[in-house]
């Protein structure tokens, strides 16, 4: 009789989904990451508190990723866990924004290199620097395709 009552328990523990291990990466050190690119207005100067107040609008794009990332600690920045946005940061300015705008909405791989937020114009914890954007095939997937942090 117990065996009636235990079973539908032990049923519900096999099922449920077990959590994973975020990806831990490093500043500084090139990265590949998916997820989707979308466009955010941020408040900007002069009081980076609210763009109906008077604030300047700044628009950015931030990469949304599939899996969320943690950061480890080092001189170039603090540890981060559970991060999952980055501001992107196109330090080639409206020549990368125009190659990359029809990326848009989508799935993509971006590859670059994290650094941590320093200033009123960066909008997340966390900012990946861009060398490089592809659309990817729409797919449930991790956040981490490939990091040579993760391979050392």
């Amino acid at each position: 009789m117990r065996f009636a009552f235990v079973l539908p328990f032990l049923f519900l523990f096999q099922t449920s989904t077990p959590t994973t291990p975020q990806s831990r990466l490093s500043y500084e050190v090139p990265v590949s990451l998916n997820g989707i690119i979308k466009r955010h207005t941020f408040p900007g100067p002069p009081n980076y508190e609210s763009v109906k107040k008077g604030d300047e609008p700044e628009q950015v794009w931030v990469l949304h990723l599939s899996s969320p990332i943690c950061v480890s600690a080092s001189s170039d920045g603090d540890a981060q866990s559970d991060i999952s946005d980055l501001q992107l940061v196109l330090v080639e300015g409206q020549k990368q924004y125009a190659r990359y705008r029809s990326l848009l909405g989508t799935r993509v791989e971006v590859t670059g290199k994290l650094f941590q937020a320093e200033t009123g114009h960066h909008h997340t914890k966390v900012l990946l620097t861009v060398n490089g954007i592809k659309r990817q095939p729409t797919q449930p997937g991790c956040g981490l395709l490939a990091s040579r942090s993760l391979l050392r």
